[in-house]
C-alpha cells in the first residue's frame, strides 16, 4: 500500500520515507557524537559531557530515543493503512462519522502491537544505555556494569544480568497486564 499525498510528487514522497527510515539504521555512539560536534561545539547549545542540570539531560535522551521513535512511528503507520480496510472503519463510514473520530479509532486500534513492543523496548533501552552514558560522561549503571567487567567484579556483574532479566519480566507482564485492559477479549479463553 503506497501512501501519497494527494499533488505530491516522486522526490518529495522518497525524500519523506528515507527521513523516517534513516534514524532506524544510525548507530547510537554516531548519532551521540554527531549531537554533541553540532549542538555543543558548533552552537553551544548544550553542554560537551556531564551531568549539569536540565540541559545536560536533552541530548543523550534524543540519542536514546532516536531509533525508537522511527520504528514506532513506522509500526503504527504500518498498522493504520492495514486498519484503514477492516469492517469497522467501512461501518463507521456508513453511519456518517466524522474522519477525525474514524482515525481516531484507526489510531487506538494500531497501538496494540506497538504496546507489546514497548514492552521489550524499555528493558532493551535501559541495558544499551552503555554507550551512551560512555559518550557523554554519565554515571549510570551501564558504566558501572562496564567497569565491574575490567575490574572482574563478579557480583556486580550478576547483579546487573539479574536486574536486567527482572527489568524484561517485569514490563513484560505489565503490558500483557495494561493490553488486557485495553482489549478485555486478549483476556478471554478460546
Amino acid at each position: 500500500m503506497v501512501d501519497w499525498k494527494e499533488g505530491e510528487t516522486t522526490r518529495n514522497y522518497i525524500l519523506r520515507r528515507l527521513l523516517a527510515i534513516i534514524p532506524i539504521f544510525m548507530p547510537n555512539f554516531w548519532v551521540g557524537l554527531l549531537f554533541i560536534w553540532m549542538f555543543s561545539v558548533k552552537f553551544n547549545i548544550f553542554p560537551t559531557s556531564g551531568m549539569d542540570g536540565v540541559r545536560s539531560v536533552i541530548l543523550p535522551a534524543i540519542t536514546l530515543s532516536l531509533t525508537y521513535i522511527s520504528t514506532y512511528a513506522r509500526l503504527i503507520r504500518n498498522n493504520m493503512i492495514q486498519n484503514k480496510h477492516e469492517n469497522y472503519v467501512l461501518y463507521a463510514r456508513a453511519r456518517g462519522l466524522k474522519e477525525n473520530t474514524i482515525h481516531r479509532h484507526i489510531f487506538v486500534n494500531s497501538l496494540q502491537s506497538s504496546l507489546t513492543a514497548l514492552g521489550m523496548s524499555i528493558p532493551k533501552l535501559i541495558a544499551g544505555t552503555v554507550i551512551v552514558e560512555n559518550i557523554f560522561a554519565w554515571p549510570g549503571i551501564g558504566r558501572l556494569c562496564v567497569t565491574a567487567i575490567f575490574n572482574r567484579d563478579y557480583p556486580i556483574i550478576q547483579a546487573y544480568v539479574l536486574l536486567m532479566a527482572v527489568l524484561f519480566v517485569i514490563c513484560n507482564l505489565l503490558v500483557d497486564i495494561f493490553s488486557a485492559v485495553l482489549d478485555p477479549r486478549l483476556g478471554q479463553e478460546q
